[in-house]
């Protein structure tokens, strides 16, 4: 009798086994087909996924990267030319006289140095500035958003696109002129104003420019600032995730009633090339889920596609296992960065946790985060990068700083203001249109 039982237990291993096997077979080609004819077919076009890289041999990225800016500059040259320039800086100054503005939004500009001069005119504030204002008159921010150029250009005369767009914009210049009026912006700890302040560097510079630009904004009283920097251009999805995130995600929901958040600042864009999978253990247990989410498929098709039987199911594991490793493989060679695209199909889905360090492109701040934010910036006792020094005020005061993902902006500025050369041309060959 315990030899028969033995025997079919036996048999019923082996025949599990072979079925394993023809499932393996299947699985494996299903796999060889995915990432050797499906995933190069549809991600040869998306940055940041493996596929891009290999398929990129033959693509000039820095041509491909003129060509979109230059389509994009088009777009927003006939999106001020349908505009009328008095209508809109009545509008403008109608918001900046009243009493009750929620954001004043700060384009931060400066020309770019290092260009030929037949290619000095890039374009950049000018996309910028078509989206900012196209935004600030979104049903959300409507009548409540004042906009202005900040052109912190040593010579801003000479700075042929932000005197282009005063016709339509209000504007300051920290050594210039002003079309609405701010008092003289004074230094801590000294008679200095801004524009007598002289720099050791260019860096030291940008950061005195930032804090500059914060304080003209600081002074119309507004609830927030968004401080943009004039190679970001917002995306359509920006007034939407941007008013959800300021009505629920930035308010201490503990409370009986609605009390804003204390924060440091909300930060709308992140570097891409730094938005991957990494070593670190939120990504990584991001990168499991994925494959958790693949070895509950598995199972599923394993259960509605073969014959089941409950003696098999102890082989369930080794299906889980395939999905799963199948998941991950997917999900690293797409890309953290493709799939975090998936999100913007609701502006339920856009993930909002602690900000890291880097980058100032697109930064809103709470009204009292700019008088200590400021006077902190401009006495350091050495030049800094600005995003670095306003990540240790965040370390400093321990005020939590938070960020959106995706990017609610995206960053056109291939050529860098501090003349440093144009960045890798790869990255700036996403398409999309100014609205």
């Amino acid at each position: 009798m315990g030899v028969d039982i033995l025997h079919r237990k036996q048999v019923t291993m082996s025949a599990i086994r072979r079925s394993f096997a023809r499932h393996a077979g299947v699985v494996g080609f299903v796999f060889l087909i995915q990432f050797f004819i499906l995933l190069p077919i549809v991600c040869h076009t998306l940055p940041f996924s493996a596929y891009f890289g290999i398929a990129s041999g033959s693509i000039d990225f820095q041509q491909r990267a003129k060509m979109l800016n230059e389509e994009r500059v088009k777009h927003a040259n006939i999106y001020f030319k349908n505009k009328n320039g008095n209508e809109s800086l009545r509008y403008y100054h109608s918001i900046g006289n009243a009493t009750d503005m929620f954001l004043a939004v700060a384009i931060v500009t400066v020309r770019r140095s290092g260009m030929k001069k037949g290619n000095e005119s890039l374009g950049y504030v000018l996309q910028t500035s078509a989206g900012i204002d196209s935004f600030a008159r979104s049903s959300n921010f409507i009548n409540r958003t004042f906009v202005f150029i900040c052109n912190v250009d040593s010579k801003p005369d000479m700075h042929e696109e932000a005197h282009f767009l005063e016709t339509y914009l209000p504007f300051i210049e920290r050594y210039g002129s002003s079309s609405f009026k701010v008092k003289d912006m004074q230094l801590p700890h000294g008679n200095l104003t801004y524009n007598q302040r002289h720099h050791k560097n260019t860096r030291e510079k940008e950061t005195f420019d930032y804090s500059y630009c914060l304080k003209v904004a600081e002074s119309f009283h507004p609830e927030f600032i968004l401080m943009v920097e004039d190679d970001a251009v917002p995306h359509a999805d920006l007034s939407s995730v941007l008013k959800h995130s300021l009505d629920y995600h930035l308010v201490d929901k503990a409370k009986s009633t609605l009390v804003k958040k204390k924060f440091s600042y909300l930060k709308l864009y992140y570097p891409e090339k730094w938005q991957g999978f990494a070593f670190e253990l939120p990504r990584a247990l991001e990168l499991v889920s994925f494959g958790c989410v693949g070895g509950g498929v598995s199972v599923l098709c394993r259960f509605l596609l073969w014959n089941t039987n409950r003696r098999r199911q102890p082989l369930m594991f080794q299906y889980f296992l395939l999905g799963m490793i199948i998941f991950m493989l997917t999900a690293k060679l797409v890309g953290r960065q493709n799939i975090l695209e998936l999100r913007r199909l609701s502006k339920y889905l856009y993930q909002f946790r602690l900000a890291p360090g880097c980058c100032t492109p697109a930064t809103l701040y709470p009204r009292a985060m700019v008088e200590p934010l400021t006077t902190y910036l401009t006495t350091l006792p050495s030049p800094r990068n600005t995003d670095l020094a306003i990540y240790d005020f965040v370390r400093q005061t321990n005020i939590p700083a938070y960020q959106l993902e995706p990017n609610l902006f995206y960053h056109i500025g291939m050529h860098s203001s501090l003349g440093s050369g144009d960045k890798d041309a790869e990255h700036f060959v996403s398409t999309f249109k100014i609205k």
